[in-house]
């Protein structure tokens, strides 16, 4: 009996905006892996994608099976169907639990108060419940849920699941993946033992040519025996480096917190400060003088200058100019100008509201920083206040601080006006193309789609 993984979306994934605008929750890293890539170590095979009927095109494009029709083409009467839900993100307990379970042939039905976790069924019931999801999805796409911040989607009821088990663990929203960091880091390093698997980046396809340096899989070796007498390190036996890597003398490394992992090809200028935790991804520079502390996950080929800390960045994030990061989450693509700087303590001490389009919700945390999402882009000298959220393909500037909930396409800081979707289409063709990467027909359908 053969198992077919696949991550799956449901109506929680608003919680995860301005992110998931247009990034699949199971995409979103934390730590050194997303939950995609967790569970296709954990099942043996690459997972298949469950995700909103617009974001099919696009993940077609980057190699993936998605969607119902997809996926049912791929259940053979021998298969059992196991579902995850992207919010069990970095838990690799309970990632393992399922496809013990679901392996071993026992159905599965696991749910929390957001919606469903994991789900395992056979194939003949396979087929009922991916029908169910299908026609939900079309429901909430019919009502615009999944375009406009102010309709929420129904809650996906499949009629052929009985029972449910509450499993606490789950992320709720976008802020819970900071917190989260400094555990998966370790996590996934002790899992990994020693190499990094090849990266599916979602958003990147690689022009024509040879398979990318940042999606190959990677040998790591210990940073001890590696780094020359001019880098000062704190205990070096918790660095680990890629082929390739290159850490100029008078570079300062700190892994006495926690692991430092850098991927392949990374470059590492003269007077940076590394500490650890922390995750810096293949084809990644950090820049001369930069501070980057720790519970920090920079993804592929990101550039990053300044003072970054307990912030996430997904892959080809630009950021090379002085300005301070922190408890952040950028999507891929953005670019924040010389001497942005985001706030993430107020000044009350007191817990951050972060409003992801719904109105303000407390977050319960006293850290909260930038929300970004995919190719949104910032003027020099922009200052944003705590836990602000801005929505896909914004251009913000402007005097002041901009508004703390920006709507995908704001141009300008939140007073109404909105940028031309062609116009940030064809801004990212040009973005996409100088870091070796082409803009497929499925990102066009993205843009058009949340323009619309």
């Amino acid at each position: 009996m053969s198992l077919l993984p696949v991550i799956f979306e449901d109506e929680s994934s608003t919680g995860f905006r301005p992110l998931a605008w247009s990034v699949p929750v199971g995409e979103l890293r934390c730590g050194i892996l997303n939950c995609r890539e967790r569970l296709a170590l954990l099942a043996g095979r690459e997972p298949a994608l469950l995700v909103r009927g617009f974001l099919c095109g696009l993940a077609a494009a980057c190699g993936h099976q998605a969607g119902p029709v997809a996926i049912q083409a791929l259940l053979g009467r021998q298969t059992r169907l196991l579902l995850v839900s992207g919010r069990l993100g970095a838990n690799w307990d309970l990632l393992a639990e399922a496809v013990r379970i679901a392996a071993g042939g026992a159905d599965l039905a696991w749910r929390d108060e957001e919606g469903w976790l994991a789900i395992a069924v056979s194939a003949e019931e396979g087929a009922a419940l991916l029908a169910s999801w299908q026609q939900w999805d079309a429901a909430a796409a019919a009502a615009g849920c999944w375009l406009r911040a102010d309709r929420d989607p129904p809650r996906w009821q499949p009629a052929t699941v009985d029972g449910a088990q509450v499993k606490p663990g789950a992320w709720r929203r976008i802020w819970d993946l900071g917190p989260a960091t400094a555990g998966a880091i370790a996590a996934d390093l002790a899992r990994l033992d020693g190499r990094l698997p090849a990266r599916r980046v979602w958003g990147a396809v690689p022009v024509s040519g040879p398979e990318p340096a940042w999606s190959r899989p990677v040998e790591l070796r210990d940073g001890g025996g590696l780094l020359s007498a001019g880098v000062v390190v704190r205990d070096a036996g918790n660095v680990r480096l890629g082929e390739g890597c290159d850490v100029a003398a008078g570079v300062a490394i700190d892994a006495s917190a926690g692991p430092v992992v850098l991927g392949r090809d990374v470059r590492v200028l003269p007077h940076a400060y590394l500490e650890g935790p922390l995750f810096v991804g293949s084809g990644s520079l950090i820049k001369a003088g930069a501070s980057i502390y720790g519970e920090t996950s920079l993804g592929a080929v990101n550039r990053i200058g300044g003072e970054v800390g307990e912030t996430t960045c997904l892959d080809f994030v630009n950021k090379q100019h002085e300005g301070f990061l922190g408890h952040a989450y950028l999507g891929s693509w953005s670019n924040l100008g010389a001497l942005t700087t985001c706030s993430d303590l107020k000044n009350t001490y007191g817990t951050v509201r972060v409003d992801l389009g719904r109105g303000a919700e407390d977050s319960g945390l006293r850290f909260v920083g930038l929300l970004m999402g995919e190719h949104a882009k910032t003027a020099i000298g922009t200052l944003f206040n705590t836990g602000t959220s801005v929505g896909f393909a914004s251009n913000v500037f402007g005097a002041g601080f901009p508004a703390k909930y920006l709507p995908c396409f704001t141009w300008g800081a939140g007073d109404g006006g909105r940028q031309d979707p062609e116009r940030a289409l064809a801004t990212a063709r040009i973005v996409m193309d100088r870091r070796g990467c082409r803009l497929t027909d499925g990102h066009a359908a993205v843009f058009r789609s949340l323009a619309a």
